[in-house]
Protein backbone atom coordinates (compact mmCIF):
# COMPACT_ATOMS: atom_id res chain seq x y z
CA UNK A 1 0.00 0.00 0.00
CA UNK A 2 2.98 2.27 1.01
CA UNK A 3 4.56 1.79 -2.54
CA UNK A 4 1.24 2.40 -4.39
CA UNK A 5 0.77 5.65 -2.53
CA UNK A 6 4.63 6.28 -3.05
CA UNK A 7 4.39 5.68 -6.67
CA UNK A 8 1.16 7.75 -6.78
CA UNK A 9 2.51 10.74 -5.44
CA UNK A 10 5.39 10.40 -8.21
CA UNK A 11 3.10 10.09 -10.92
CA UNK A 12 1.19 13.35 -10.04
CA UNK A 13 4.61 15.24 -9.43
CA UNK A 14 5.53 14.05 -12.94
CA UNK A 15 2.10 15.27 -14.29
CA UNK A 16 2.16 18.30 -12.62
CA UNK A 17 5.85 19.03 -13.77
CA UNK A 18 4.55 18.61 -17.73
CA UNK A 19 0.89 19.97 -17.44
CA UNK A 20 1.78 23.05 -15.52
CA UNK A 21 4.26 24.62 -18.10
CA UNK A 22 2.47 23.26 -20.60
CA UNK A 23 -0.59 25.34 -19.39
CA UNK A 24 1.38 28.74 -18.35
CA UNK A 25 3.83 28.74 -21.64
CA UNK A 26 2.95 30.13 -24.71
CA UNK A 27 4.42 30.18 -28.03
CA UNK A 28 3.22 33.53 -28.80
CA UNK A 29 3.82 36.47 -26.88
CA UNK A 30 -0.05 38.32 -25.75
CA UNK A 31 2.01 41.88 -25.54
CA UNK A 32 4.26 42.34 -28.35
CA UNK A 33 7.44 44.47 -27.49
CA UNK A 34 7.43 47.93 -28.69
CA UNK A 35 9.24 48.06 -31.93
CA UNK A 36 10.11 52.04 -31.16
CA UNK A 37 10.85 54.43 -28.74
CA UNK A 38 10.43 57.87 -29.88
CA UNK A 39 11.87 61.39 -28.48
CA UNK A 40 8.37 62.60 -28.39
CA UNK A 41 7.76 59.54 -25.77
CA UNK A 42 10.90 60.96 -24.01
CA UNK A 43 9.47 64.45 -23.92
CA UNK A 44 6.28 63.26 -22.32
CA UNK A 45 7.85 61.37 -19.79
CA UNK A 46 10.59 64.28 -18.80
CA UNK A 47 7.39 66.62 -18.62
CA UNK A 48 5.46 64.50 -16.12
CA UNK A 49 8.49 63.66 -14.37
CA UNK A 50 9.09 67.80 -14.24
CA UNK A 51 5.47 68.26 -13.00
CA UNK A 52 5.64 66.23 -10.51
CA UNK A 53 9.64 66.48 -8.97
CA UNK A 54 9.78 65.60 -5.16
CA UNK A 55 12.33 68.14 -4.77
CA UNK A 56 9.77 70.98 -5.38
CA UNK A 57 6.79 69.34 -3.07
CA UNK A 58 5.89 69.98 0.17
CA UNK A 59 6.81 67.57 2.54
CA UNK A 60 3.56 65.40 4.23
CA UNK A 61 0.97 67.40 1.79
CA UNK A 62 -1.06 64.74 -0.50
CA UNK A 63 0.02 65.21 -4.29
CA UNK A 64 -2.09 63.35 -7.20
CA UNK A 65 -1.06 61.94 -10.59
CA UNK A 66 -3.45 61.29 -13.48
CA UNK A 67 -3.07 59.39 -16.46
CA UNK A 68 -5.11 58.64 -19.14
CA UNK A 69 -4.76 54.32 -19.94
CA UNK A 70 -2.49 55.93 -23.19
CA UNK A 71 -0.16 57.60 -21.16
CA UNK A 72 0.15 54.91 -18.55
CA UNK A 73 1.54 52.42 -20.92
CA UNK A 74 3.76 55.12 -22.51
CA UNK A 75 4.99 54.76 -18.85
CA UNK A 76 4.89 51.01 -18.73
CA UNK A 77 7.25 51.02 -22.35
CA UNK A 78 9.54 53.16 -20.78
CA UNK A 79 9.90 51.13 -18.16
CA UNK A 80 9.85 47.92 -20.53
CA UNK A 81 12.97 49.77 -22.76
CA UNK A 82 15.09 50.00 -18.78
CA UNK A 83 14.09 47.06 -18.15
CA UNK A 84 14.48 44.61 -21.49
CA UNK A 85 11.14 43.18 -20.40
CA UNK A 86 8.98 41.35 -23.18
CA UNK A 87 6.09 44.33 -23.30
CA UNK A 88 3.05 45.09 -20.68
CA UNK A 89 0.08 47.42 -20.86
CA UNK A 90 -2.66 47.98 -18.95
CA UNK A 91 -6.28 48.41 -19.89
CA UNK A 92 -8.00 50.79 -17.19
CA UNK A 93 -12.43 50.11 -16.50
CA UNK A 94 -14.00 52.09 -13.65
CA UNK A 95 -12.72 50.14 -10.26
CA UNK A 96 -10.38 47.75 -12.37
CA UNK A 97 -7.16 47.78 -14.15
CA UNK A 98 -6.16 44.85 -16.26
CA UNK A 99 -2.43 44.78 -16.61
CA UNK A 100 -0.84 41.98 -18.99
CA UNK A 101 2.66 41.30 -19.58
CA UNK A 102 4.66 39.25 -21.76
CA UNK A 103 7.93 37.58 -20.39
CA UNK A 104 10.44 35.78 -22.74
CA UNK A 105 11.37 32.17 -20.75
CA UNK A 106 14.18 30.24 -22.25
CA UNK A 107 14.42 27.94 -24.52
CA UNK A 108 11.95 24.78 -23.50
CA UNK A 109 9.46 22.69 -25.16
CA UNK A 110 6.99 23.94 -23.61
CA UNK A 111 6.62 27.83 -25.25
CA UNK A 112 8.55 30.99 -25.88
CA UNK A 113 6.78 33.15 -23.44
CA UNK A 114 4.75 33.18 -19.82
CA UNK A 115 1.83 35.70 -20.34
CA UNK A 116 0.31 36.76 -17.67
CA UNK A 117 -2.85 38.36 -17.18
CA UNK A 118 -3.94 40.48 -13.60
CA UNK A 119 -7.68 41.73 -12.63
CA UNK A 120 -6.90 44.71 -10.40
CA UNK A 121 -9.51 46.38 -8.33
CA UNK A 122 -9.09 49.26 -6.34
CA UNK A 123 -10.21 49.52 -2.44
CA UNK A 124 -9.90 52.12 0.45
CA UNK A 125 -6.31 51.81 0.60
CA UNK A 126 -4.60 50.23 -2.17
CA UNK A 127 -5.53 46.98 -4.46
CA UNK A 128 -6.54 43.71 -4.54
CA UNK A 129 -6.23 40.92 -6.84
CA UNK A 130 -9.07 40.45 -7.94
CA UNK A 131 -7.97 37.63 -10.72
CA UNK A 132 -4.58 36.36 -11.90
CA UNK A 133 -3.28 33.99 -14.80
CA UNK A 134 -0.35 32.46 -16.16
CA UNK A 135 -0.97 31.72 -19.67
CA UNK A 136 -4.13 29.18 -20.17
CA UNK A 137 -3.71 28.61 -16.16
CA UNK A 138 -6.00 30.14 -13.89
CA UNK A 139 -5.68 31.22 -10.37
CA UNK A 140 -8.14 32.32 -7.51
CA UNK A 141 -8.48 35.42 -7.03
CA UNK A 142 -8.55 34.63 -3.14
CA UNK A 143 -5.62 32.56 -3.47
CA UNK A 144 -3.67 35.41 -5.93
CA UNK A 145 -4.63 38.43 -3.54
CA UNK A 146 -3.72 36.51 -0.02
CA UNK A 147 -0.09 35.53 -1.86
CA UNK A 148 0.59 39.12 -2.55
CA UNK A 149 -0.94 40.33 0.80
CA UNK A 150 2.19 37.82 2.46
CA UNK A 151 4.14 39.19 -0.01
CA UNK A 152 3.44 42.89 1.07
CA UNK A 153 4.07 42.03 4.61
CA UNK A 154 7.39 40.00 3.95
CA UNK A 155 8.54 43.12 1.68
CA UNK A 156 7.28 45.41 4.46
CA UNK A 157 10.80 44.55 6.03
CA UNK A 158 12.65 46.30 3.48
CA UNK A 159 12.93 49.82 5.05
CA UNK A 160 12.38 51.69 1.48
CA UNK A 161 9.33 49.21 0.19
CA UNK A 162 8.10 50.45 3.20
CA UNK A 163 8.72 53.93 3.01
CA UNK A 164 7.00 53.93 -0.42
CA UNK A 165 4.07 52.11 0.38
CA UNK A 166 3.07 54.26 3.13
CA UNK A 167 3.54 57.08 0.89
CA UNK A 168 0.71 55.54 -1.42
CA UNK A 169 -2.06 56.47 -0.18
CA UNK A 170 -4.86 56.10 -2.85
CA UNK A 171 -5.31 54.20 -6.07
CA UNK A 172 -8.75 54.72 -8.53
CA UNK A 173 -9.33 53.32 -11.64
CA UNK A 174 -11.86 55.56 -13.98
CA UNK A 175 -12.96 54.48 -17.60
CA UNK A 176 -9.33 54.82 -19.52
CA UNK A 177 -7.76 56.25 -16.72
CA UNK A 178 -5.85 56.29 -13.42
CA UNK A 179 -5.76 58.18 -10.26
CA UNK A 180 -2.54 57.86 -7.97
CA UNK A 181 -2.67 60.38 -4.57
CA UNK A 182 0.32 59.99 -2.83
CA UNK A 183 2.17 61.74 0.69
CA UNK A 184 5.83 63.04 -0.42
CA UNK A 185 8.52 62.09 2.05
CA UNK A 186 11.83 64.36 1.31
CA UNK A 187 14.47 61.21 1.48
CA UNK A 188 12.09 58.63 -0.53
CA UNK A 189 13.94 59.87 -3.65
CA UNK A 190 17.43 58.84 -2.43
CA UNK A 191 15.89 55.48 -1.33
CA UNK A 192 14.34 54.63 -4.45
CA UNK A 193 17.75 55.49 -6.46
CA UNK A 194 19.70 53.50 -4.21
CA UNK A 195 17.27 50.41 -4.27
CA UNK A 196 17.14 50.89 -8.03
CA UNK A 197 20.63 50.34 -7.81
CA UNK A 198 20.66 47.47 -5.66
CA UNK A 199 17.81 45.39 -7.93
CA UNK A 200 19.20 46.46 -11.13
CA UNK A 201 23.27 46.12 -10.53
CA UNK A 202 24.78 42.51 -9.30
CA UNK A 203 26.54 43.00 -6.06
CA UNK A 204 30.19 42.37 -8.59
CA UNK A 205 28.85 44.70 -10.86
CA UNK A 206 28.60 47.58 -7.81
CA UNK A 207 32.38 46.65 -6.74
CA UNK A 208 33.35 46.86 -9.99
CA UNK A 209 31.62 50.82 -10.13
CA UNK A 210 33.36 51.71 -6.62
CA UNK A 211 36.83 50.44 -8.15
CA UNK A 212 36.96 52.74 -11.34
CA UNK A 213 35.08 55.48 -9.59
CA UNK A 214 38.23 55.41 -6.66
CA UNK A 215 40.81 55.05 -9.69
CA UNK A 216 39.27 58.01 -11.38
CA UNK A 217 39.15 60.37 -7.89
CA UNK A 218 42.80 59.09 -7.57
CA UNK A 219 43.65 60.21 -11.14
CA UNK A 220 41.68 63.66 -11.24
CA UNK A 221 42.95 64.42 -7.37
CA UNK A 222 46.42 66.47 -9.00
CA UNK A 223 44.32 69.05 -10.93
CA UNK A 224 42.77 71.70 -9.50
CA UNK A 225 39.57 72.67 -8.39
CA UNK A 226 37.36 73.69 -11.44
CA UNK A 227 40.20 72.90 -13.86
CA UNK A 228 39.80 71.44 -17.49
CA UNK A 229 41.70 69.06 -18.10
CA UNK A 230 41.72 66.65 -21.66
CA UNK A 231 39.56 63.29 -21.45
CA UNK A 232 42.19 61.29 -23.02
CA UNK A 233 44.53 61.96 -20.42
CA UNK A 234 42.18 60.64 -17.61
CA UNK A 235 40.64 57.63 -20.04
CA UNK A 236 43.56 56.10 -20.75
CA UNK A 237 44.99 55.43 -17.58
CA UNK A 238 41.77 54.19 -16.13
CA UNK A 239 41.18 51.59 -18.96
CA UNK A 240 44.36 50.65 -18.47
CA UNK A 241 43.25 50.18 -14.77
CA UNK A 242 42.76 46.75 -13.90
CA UNK A 243 40.96 46.05 -10.32
CA UNK A 244 41.55 43.30 -7.82
CA UNK A 245 38.50 42.00 -8.42
CA UNK A 246 39.54 41.06 -12.46
CA UNK A 247 36.43 40.29 -14.81
CA UNK A 248 36.16 40.00 -18.35
CA UNK A 249 37.05 43.05 -20.72
CA UNK A 250 32.90 43.94 -21.17
CA UNK A 251 32.20 44.54 -17.67
CA UNK A 252 35.27 46.10 -17.27
CA UNK A 253 34.20 48.72 -19.71
CA UNK A 254 31.09 48.59 -18.50
CA UNK A 255 32.04 49.77 -14.92
CA UNK A 256 34.69 52.68 -16.14
CA UNK A 257 32.23 53.75 -18.52
CA UNK A 258 29.71 53.78 -15.48
CA UNK A 259 32.11 55.66 -13.54
CA UNK A 260 32.82 58.34 -15.64
CA UNK A 261 29.42 59.21 -17.18
CA UNK A 262 28.15 59.25 -13.50
CA UNK A 263 30.98 61.49 -12.49
CA UNK A 264 30.17 64.23 -15.52
CA UNK A 265 26.54 64.08 -14.68
CA UNK A 266 27.02 65.27 -11.17
CA UNK A 267 26.71 61.76 -9.43
CA UNK A 268 28.52 60.25 -6.63
CA UNK A 269 28.97 56.73 -6.89
CA UNK A 270 30.22 55.94 -3.71
CA UNK A 271 27.65 57.84 -2.07
CA UNK A 272 24.64 55.91 -4.65
CA UNK A 273 25.57 52.21 -3.81
CA UNK A 274 27.20 52.29 -0.25
CA UNK A 275 26.51 55.82 1.24
CA UNK A 276 23.76 56.77 3.55
CA UNK A 277 23.48 61.00 2.73
CA UNK A 278 20.47 61.74 1.24
CA UNK A 279 21.74 62.82 -1.63
CA UNK A 280 23.67 61.56 -4.21
CA UNK A 281 24.53 64.77 -6.03
CA UNK A 282 28.06 66.28 -6.13
CA UNK A 283 29.32 68.60 -9.09
CA UNK A 284 32.11 66.99 -10.66
CA UNK A 285 35.63 69.15 -8.90
CA UNK A 286 37.81 68.98 -12.27
CA UNK A 287 36.40 69.02 -15.82
CA UNK A 288 36.63 67.53 -18.99
CA UNK A 289 36.63 67.90 -22.56
CA UNK A 290 37.05 66.87 -25.72
CA UNK A 291 38.90 68.57 -28.82
CA UNK A 292 38.54 71.78 -26.80
CA UNK A 293 34.86 71.29 -25.57
CA UNK A 294 33.57 70.23 -22.40
CA UNK A 295 30.25 69.89 -23.94
CA UNK A 296 31.65 66.80 -26.10
CA UNK A 297 33.40 65.32 -23.11
CA UNK A 298 29.72 65.12 -21.11
CA UNK A 299 27.86 64.14 -24.90
CA UNK A 300 30.25 61.19 -25.25
CA UNK A 301 30.75 59.57 -21.81
CA UNK A 302 27.37 60.31 -20.48
CA UNK A 303 26.12 58.63 -24.07
CA UNK A 304 28.02 55.92 -23.50
CA UNK A 305 27.46 55.60 -19.89
CA UNK A 306 23.33 55.18 -21.11
CA UNK A 307 24.10 52.64 -23.51
CA UNK A 308 25.79 49.97 -21.53
CA UNK A 309 23.57 50.49 -18.79
CA UNK A 310 19.78 51.30 -20.71
CA UNK A 311 20.50 50.31 -23.98
CA UNK A 312 21.94 52.10 -27.04
CA UNK A 313 18.00 52.58 -28.78
CA UNK A 314 16.99 54.42 -25.40
CA UNK A 315 20.78 56.46 -25.46
CA UNK A 316 20.00 57.45 -28.73
CA UNK A 317 16.20 58.73 -27.98
CA UNK A 318 17.80 61.08 -24.73
CA UNK A 319 20.81 62.93 -27.45
CA UNK A 320 18.36 63.70 -29.76
CA UNK A 321 15.52 64.83 -27.54
CA UNK A 322 18.52 66.88 -25.52
CA UNK A 323 19.35 69.08 -28.97
CA UNK A 324 15.92 69.27 -29.92
CA UNK A 325 14.85 71.05 -26.40
CA UNK A 326 18.24 72.90 -27.05
CA UNK A 327 16.90 74.42 -30.39
CA UNK A 328 13.70 75.47 -28.69
CA UNK A 329 14.65 76.74 -24.90
CA UNK A 330 18.61 76.24 -24.68
CA UNK A 331 22.01 77.12 -26.83
CA UNK A 332 19.97 75.92 -30.27
CA UNK A 333 20.45 72.16 -31.75
CA UNK A 334 23.93 70.96 -32.54
CA UNK A 335 24.92 68.22 -34.63
CA UNK A 336 27.86 68.11 -33.10
CA UNK A 337 26.63 67.11 -29.48
CA UNK A 338 24.53 64.71 -31.27
CA UNK A 339 27.89 63.34 -33.13
CA UNK A 340 28.96 62.86 -30.18
CA UNK A 341 26.11 61.57 -28.31
CA UNK A 342 25.82 58.84 -31.44
CA UNK A 343 29.51 58.14 -30.55
CA UNK A 344 29.20 57.62 -27.27
CA UNK A 345 26.28 55.25 -27.81
CA UNK A 346 28.48 53.03 -30.31
CA UNK A 347 31.52 53.07 -28.12
CA UNK A 348 28.92 51.38 -25.39
CA UNK A 349 27.60 48.92 -27.84
CA UNK A 350 31.16 47.70 -28.54
CA UNK A 351 32.91 48.36 -25.23
CA UNK A 352 30.52 45.74 -24.47
CA UNK A 353 29.98 43.28 -26.68
CA UNK A 354 32.29 41.08 -29.16
CA UNK A 355 34.92 43.69 -29.50
CA UNK A 356 35.21 44.36 -26.20
CA UNK A 357 39.23 43.55 -25.15
CA UNK A 358 40.22 45.45 -28.31
CA UNK A 359 38.41 48.81 -27.73
CA UNK A 360 39.58 48.71 -24.24
CA UNK A 361 43.22 48.54 -25.88
CA UNK A 362 42.45 51.38 -27.85
CA UNK A 363 41.12 53.41 -24.89
CA UNK A 364 44.25 52.59 -22.60
CA UNK A 365 46.57 53.60 -25.36
CA UNK A 366 44.84 56.53 -26.43
CA UNK A 367 47.06 59.52 -26.77
CA UNK A 368 45.15 62.49 -28.49
CA UNK A 369 41.52 63.75 -28.45
CA UNK A 370 40.97 62.24 -32.10
CA UNK A 371 41.87 58.95 -30.54
CA UNK A 372 38.39 58.71 -28.69
CA UNK A 373 36.17 61.05 -30.65
CA UNK A 374 36.65 62.34 -34.52
CA UNK A 375 36.52 66.22 -34.61
CA UNK A 376 33.01 67.08 -35.61
CA UNK A 377 33.46 70.86 -34.83
CA UNK A 378 32.79 71.85 -38.22
CA UNK A 379 29.11 70.82 -38.22
CA UNK A 380 26.32 72.93 -37.64
CA UNK A 381 25.47 73.97 -33.91
CA UNK A 382 23.79 76.42 -31.77
CA UNK A 383 20.83 76.47 -34.11
CA UNK A 384 16.84 77.99 -32.82
CA UNK A 385 14.33 75.88 -33.87
CA UNK A 386 13.51 78.07 -37.05
CA UNK A 387 16.86 78.61 -38.27
CA UNK A 388 17.34 74.54 -37.70
CA UNK A 389 13.87 74.10 -39.76
CA UNK A 390 14.96 76.11 -42.66
CA UNK A 391 18.80 74.54 -42.71
CA UNK A 392 17.31 70.86 -42.65
CA UNK A 393 13.71 70.50 -42.61
CA UNK A 394 12.15 68.06 -39.68
CA UNK A 395 14.42 65.78 -38.03
CA UNK A 396 14.20 62.37 -40.12
CA UNK A 397 13.76 64.73 -42.91
CA UNK A 398 16.13 63.96 -46.12
CA UNK A 399 18.29 67.18 -45.52
CA UNK A 400 18.64 66.25 -41.73
CA UNK A 401 19.47 62.59 -42.68
CA UNK A 402 22.23 63.29 -44.60
CA UNK A 403 23.98 65.09 -42.04
CA UNK A 404 23.48 62.01 -39.78
CA UNK A 405 24.91 59.79 -43.09
CA UNK A 406 28.07 62.21 -43.31
CA UNK A 407 28.36 61.70 -38.87
CA UNK A 408 27.78 57.68 -39.44
CA UNK A 409 30.37 57.80 -41.77
CA UNK A 410 33.09 59.50 -39.64
CA UNK A 411 32.41 57.10 -36.74
CA UNK A 412 32.53 54.00 -38.86
CA UNK A 413 35.65 55.34 -40.02
CA UNK A 414 37.42 55.88 -36.76
CA UNK A 415 39.42 52.78 -35.16
CA UNK A 416 37.07 52.64 -32.41
CA UNK A 417 34.70 50.82 -34.57
CA UNK A 418 36.92 48.39 -36.83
Amino acid sequence: MKRLLGWSVLFTLLAGLTVLPWLMLDDAPAIESPTTFHRTDLAWIKSLFRKHDPRSQTPNVVYSIQLDETELNRLLNYAVELRRVSGIAAELTPGMATLTATIAVPKNPFGRFLNITAELTDVPGGIRIQSLQLGSLPLPGMLANWTARQAHRWLRHDKTYAAMADAFSQVHFDESRATLDYRWQPELLTRIERKSVALLIAPADQARMLAYAEQLDSLLKPYARGRTVPLVRIAAPLFAYSPPSGGDAGAENRAALTALGAYLAGISLPKLLEGDSQSIRRAPRVLLSLHGRRDFAEHYTISAALSVNAGSRLANAIGLFKEEEDATMGSGFSFTDLAADRAGVQLGERATGDAAEKVRELLATAHKDSDLLPDFRNLPEFMPQAEFERRFGPVGGPRYQKIITRIDAQLAAHPLSK
